[in-house]
């Protein structure tokens, strides 16, 4: 069965299945996606959860083993397999034929996969995977959907926002997804919805409400981070600048500004990166994936080059895990941490020197 990713709530409704596969390039709809399958699992009792992680030459072995060995405590399981680069290479296609052909018992498996080729998804490892479970895709959304979107997620956090507002917000993410959300979240901050109808007028008291948003509402929440400072973030992220990246940090911090209000900024240059750099692991030319740029990214097209010579994917996938990180301390679901010093942190961790030029 292959369905969409904002169909897999229903599917899940329904009943869990064994496998999950989910696959594509678009981060948030794949977090949002696993971290949905999670949540399911750990309803179900399965309590104990295994990562597998598979990079270079990897011991296969090690997978069948672990579903092998059962738990004295508890019953079901979650195993994850993640292949980042989508190419699990002869051995790692036939462990998971045999994987798929006869999946562990009381075991629930998430294999994560980024974008593949038309030849990958025709291939005979991913067909035994789909035959034997769920997949789910992660696809990017295009432009004309881009406002039902946002305006869905709006009304999540209580808010209805007028057309203009879902045009405009649509073109300034460029179609992220990452960026998108973290505008939403940060317009759930400024305008709570509290006992407004749909004209912004109180509501009667105990009535259903949603806070209404204009479209100097959404201008005025965009560009609350000047465009200098979130443009100086953004390159300096990309060149590599630790010393600059934690000055504009620092800046912003002392400037009372929110995390939420330029997470967003940190989040698409981080997001660009792992999608060219899955892009370029899986076998497509550097200057082909420039061409693919547009808008401010174009315009960065050398300082992102440069970026993707210098970062391998680990880093680059550890910047996004650091990053869902600073997401849950600046909403108050991760009592541990600041948000600012884990930003702070990432910043600099992407900026020290990689050994061997960060080839992947």
């Amino acid at each position: 069965m292959n369905i969409a990713a904002d169909r897999l709530p229903d599917q899940l409704a329904r009943g869990l299945a064994a496998l999950y596969v989910v696959v594509g390039d678009e981060p948030l709809a794949a977090q949002e996606a696993a971290d949905a399958i999670r949540a399911a699992a750990r309803a179900a009792g399965h309590s104990e959860r295994t990562v597998f992680t598979v990079q270079g030459r990897y011991n296969w072995q090690s997978i069948f083993a672990g579903s092998d060995n059962l738990s004295l405590f508890a019953e079901r399981r979650l195993t994850e397999i993640r292949v980042p680069s989508g190419k699990p290479g002869i051995d790692g296609a036939k462990a998971l034929e045999a994987y798929a052909a006869s999946l562990p018992a009381d075991t629930l498996t998430l294999v994560s996969l980024p974008g593949l080729d038309w030849k990958a998804m025709k291939s005979r490892w991913f067909t035994t995977l789909a035959a034997a479970g769920v997949v789910v895709e992660a696809r990017p959304l295009d432009r004309a959907a881009l406002p039902g979107w946002i305006d869905r997620r709006l009304a999540r956090q209580g808010l209805r926002a007028e057309r203009a507002a879902l045009a405009f917000l649509a073109d300034q993410v460029e179609g992220n997804l990452l960026a998108a959300q973290q505008e939403i979240d940060k317009l759930a901050l400024l305008l709570p919805p509290g006992a407004y109808d749909s004209t912004g007028a109180l509501a009667p008291s105990g009535s259903e409400s949603f806070r209404a948003v204009t479209l100097a509402d959404v201008e005025h929440a965009v560009v609350d981070v000047s465009r200098l400072e979130a443009d100086a973030l953004q390159d300096a992220l990309y060149a590599g600048d630790g010393a600059r990246f934690a000055q504009v940090v620092i800046d912003l911090r002392d400037a009372g500004e929110a995390v939420p209000a330029i997470l967003w900024q940190v989040t698409s240059a981080v997001g660009l990166l792992l999608r060219l750099k899955l892009a370029l692991v899986q076998g497509e030319s550097l200057p082909g994936l420039m061409r693919t740029l547009w808008g401010r990214d174009k315009q960065r097209a050398p300082q992102i080059e440069r970026a993707l010579k210098r970062l391998d994917l680990a880093r680059i996938e550890a910047a996004l895990v650091d990053l869902a990180l600073i997401d849950r301390q600046a909403k108050g679901l991760e009592r541990v941490g600041d948000p600012w010093d884990t930003l702070l942190r990432m910043g600099l961790a992407l900026a020290i020197p990689q050994p061997g030029n960060g080839k992947r």
